[in-house]
């Protein structure tokens, strides 16, 4: 097919779809799991920990645990990478960055003065 008859194609179909009032919005490939899966999984991520539900650590939910846990209750697989995709879109999930809100002033002002020293010597 020479590039004129395609992009004859390609103009027809777009004015088929204008007219037709489909949406020209690709849908994508369908979910591996129903709403009410993607529910049970934000459901399980906020409010239990890993221990909770089987696991034998008592950390935070990481993108490979709860890929586990998708498998071993719907018997779906998913990779790290679409599980890190799926928390995104269900809990804006971002990797942990660990505070010091709850630390010992003290501690923080002898570590700044023990810094400082150690910076200015030569």
């Amino acid at each position: 097919m020479k590039r004129s008859e395609r992009r004859l194609l390609w103009q027809s179909r777009i004015q088929a779809l204008q007219t037709s009032g489909e949406s020209n919005v690709a849908t994508g490939r369908p979910k591996f799991l129903t709403p009410e899966q993607e529910q049970q999984v934000y459901q399980t991520v906020v409010e239990l920990k890993p221990v909770d539900v089987g696991f034998p650590t008592e950390m935070n939910w990481t993108a490979p645990l709860v890929c586990k846990w998708i498998q071993q209750t719907f018997q779906v697989k998913y990779s790290d990478r679409g599980t890190r995709d799926l928390l995104y879109r269900l809990i804006s999930y971002t990797r942990p960055t660990y505070t010091l809100e709850k630390t010992d002033v003290a501690k923080q002002e002898a570590f700044k003065e023990a810094f400082e020293t150690v910076k200015k010597a030569p």
